[in-house]
């Protein structure tokens, strides 16, 4: 008996339900839509129906044997025009290219680019289908159109009835708005929803029934499951008399209480243990994240920064909550398509590591050493990536320092090789030239006194071998310093021996010499042979730059007095009539190591050194330059009072002179 009970139970309670709910719901629902669609399908016949009409009047209207004759237009106007579908559907009749033939407005134009609220082509489509028809088969189109005309601010479904009528490249369509169509259907619809509704009334009222009558222990269990959740284990579930279904639940509720109350307890003791060592873990985390020196970064799979260290916040100078939420790629000197370059090596090899790249903040360029790798999560997806910046300034400073001084060694052994190597040139063309100076001094005195033009020949043969003895003990001079000698000087005098050394060089190339050189200048404190080197490498560069040059050349020299500072000073400016510097190069030329030459012509430490040796002399250079009009570099030198030292230079040349 004690197994027929719950049988009997569980029998009542699945018949009741099945009873009141399937048989009424199912037949509510399925008649409800059979109902629905049958009388929509009805009222659409409507305008099958008006279509079918002027498909047969047109075929009435046609004249198979006299093809040639045009169709009876105001004839088949006033029988399109006799029909009306709805409130405001009419049928209307165009050409396989979409131009109107019968229409109660727009007759003669051609829609066949309108579109409807959407932006769909609608009418291209009636036409491209219409074609394809069948003599016998009618087309239907459904789209939302909002009549701007009529002041129409929202859009209504629409649907269309169309046929292909051949023998004229008629298409014949008839259409109107849904709800104007389907409306004499509202009431049928609102009674099977009253039906509906009273069957699911019926429902609720005789759950609430069964609920009083069967359902009650159960309710009680449900309580006690509730409480239970939220940990109160001191409700117990009333059992009761009896071995039915629903005391047998309570009393295994109840067993479960108890157990449950037991493992909550060694739980709570568990979590309490593992949530200390998780503090622990997550501060010794927090700690060794903020206090690197190094940037920790990560973003999620847009690029968008989810946390930064404070390491990241002293690099570029900005509070981390104004860089989260922004892109990485932001600060990336090749912005996304860098951004995407790492990504790809991150995917390609696993992760990135000691990858050198800039970042930018302002007009600040950060280079860093990157290694970066991916954020999975527990599933194994990709959920982001994760980033360590190193900031390699001062590495970059030092390598660029080494370079320097490597360079420099390397010029100071050059210089000094070159110094022996011009002292025995020296040495060995002044023995022939004094031979050839005392041949013309011979020469000299032996012509007769009526030559003048012999005697103007010789005497410029003696300019040339003094021109010569000059250029060979300054080359000498100037190979064999060394070290900084500072002193009080002309500019002119060091300008004028780099022009000493370069003139012919730059006639050579055709290249013309303009001078505008101040004679009363303030000396400075400088090192002469220092400046004349600064002044031989713009001298190259502008010769290097009007090389290819078509047309006129020039090189463009001026000294004049100027202010540094608010300071007395001198200027030299230095120009040519090349094609300029563009400007993605102009803010590399100061450089190491940069240079636009090709290989062989330069070593990119021209312009750097120059800079270099302005600098120390408390000095600036600046450049002017614009595409087409050539370049010019003015240094600007402070003027120190007093009067200058005498000329390094031998022979004391003038600038005018040259």
């Amino acid at each position: 008996m004690g197994l027929l009970r719950p049988r009997r139970l569980r029998t009542r309670l699945a018949l009741a339900l099945a009873l009141a709910l399937l048989p009424l719901l199912l037949g509510a629902v399925l008649s409800l839509a059979y109902l629905r669609t049958s009388l929509r399908n009805a009222a659409e016949l409507r305008l099958d129906n008006v279509v079918d009409h002027l498909y047969r009047v047109c075929e009435l209207h046609h004249e198979p044997r006299s093809a040639d004759k045009r169709p009876d237009l105001e004839f088949l106007r006033r029988v399109f025009l006799s029909f009306r579908v709805g409130r405001t559907g009419y049928p209307y009749a165009m050409d396989s290219h979409g131009t109107l033939v019968l229409h109660p407005a727009k007759e003669g134009q051609n829609i066949l680019d309108s579109r409807d609220s959407q932006g769909h082509g609608f009418i291209r489509e009636i036409c491209q289908r219409a074609v394809l028809l069948d003599p016998n088969q009618t087309g239907t189109i459904r789209y939302p159109w909002r009549n701007v005309e009529e002041g129409e601010t929202l859009s209504r479904q629409k649907i269309v009835k169309y046929r292909y009528f051949k023998e004229w490249d008629w298409i014949l369509a008839a259409g109107a708005y849904e709800e104007e169509i389907y409306g004499p259907l509202a009431p049928a619809e609102h009674g099977a929803l009253l039906l509906l509704g009273a069957g699911v009334l019926l429902v609720i009222v005789l759950g609430w029934l069964l609920s009083r009558r069967i359902s009650g222990p159960v309710i009680r269990v449900a309580e006690a499951a509730a409480l239970l959740a939220d940990g109160d284990l001191t409700e117990p579930v009333p059992e009761g008399p009896g071995d039915d279904e629903l005391a047998l639940l309570a009393r295994a509720f109840n067993a479960m209480a108890r157990d449950v109350g037991r493992q909550k307890t060694e739980l709570e003791r568990l979590v309490a243990e593992r949530t200390r060592e998780l503090e622990d873990s997550r501060e010794r985390y927090r700690s060794l994240v903020e206090n690197t020196i190094d940037c920790i970064v990560t973003a999620d799979g847009e690029g968008t920064i989810t946390f930064v260290n404070v390491g990241m916040e002293r690099l570029l100078g900005v509070e981390r909550d104004a860089l989260i939420g922004h892109k990485i790629w932001e600060f990336y000197e090749g912005g996304l398509e860098q951004a995407r370059y790492i990504m790809r090596r991150i995917r390609r090899d696993g992760s990135l590591r000691n990858y050198e790249q800039k970042l930018i903040r302002g007009d600040r360029k950060i280079p860093i050493m990157t290694s970066a790798t991916l954020l999975r999560n527990a599933e194994g997806y990709e959920v982001g990536t994760l980033g360590i910046f190193t900031d390699i300034t001062k590495l970059k400073q030092l390598e660029a320092k080494l370079s320097t001084a490597q360079v420099n060694l390397a010029q100071t052994n050059k210089l000094r090789a070159l110094g022996d190597l011009v002292a025995g040139v020296a040495h060995e063309v002044n023995n022939p030239l004094m031979a050839s100076t005392t041949m013309l001094h011979v020469i000299e005195k032996n012509l007769d006194e009526c030559d003048e033009g012999m005697r103007g020949r010789v005497e410029l043969l003696k300019k040339c071998n003094e021109r010569i003895t000059r250029i060979v003990d300054h080359l000498r001079e100037f190979s064999r310093q060394a070290e900084i000698e500072k002193q009080k000087i002309d500019v002119n005098q060091p300008l004028a021996n780099a022009l000493l050394i370069s003139t012919q060089q730059l006639m050579n190339m055709q290249i013309a010499i303009e001078r505008d050189l101040t004679d009363d200048l303030p000396p400075i404190l400088g090192d002469a042979n220092l400046l004349e080197q600064v002044f031989l490498d713009l001298f190259a560069n502008a010769r290097d730059a009007m090389e290819d040059q078509q047309g006129e050349r020039r090189l463009r020299i001026a000294t004049r007095q100027d202010r540094l500072d608010d300071r007395p000073a001198v200027a030299i400016a230095i120009g040519d009539t090349g094609p300029g510097i563009p400007p993605d190069v102009q803010e590399k030329i100061f450089e190491p190591f940069f240079t636009t030459k090709p290989l062989g012509k330069g070593t990119g430490l021209g312009l750097p050194t120059a800079y270099g040796i302005i600098e120390e002399h408390g000095g600036r250079i600046d450049l002017e330059t614009e595409p087409g009009r050539g370049a010019t570099f003015t240094i600007r030198l402070p003027a120190n009072g007093g009067p200058a030292d005498a000329a390094t230079g031998p022979g004391e040349e003038t600038a005018d002179e040259l």
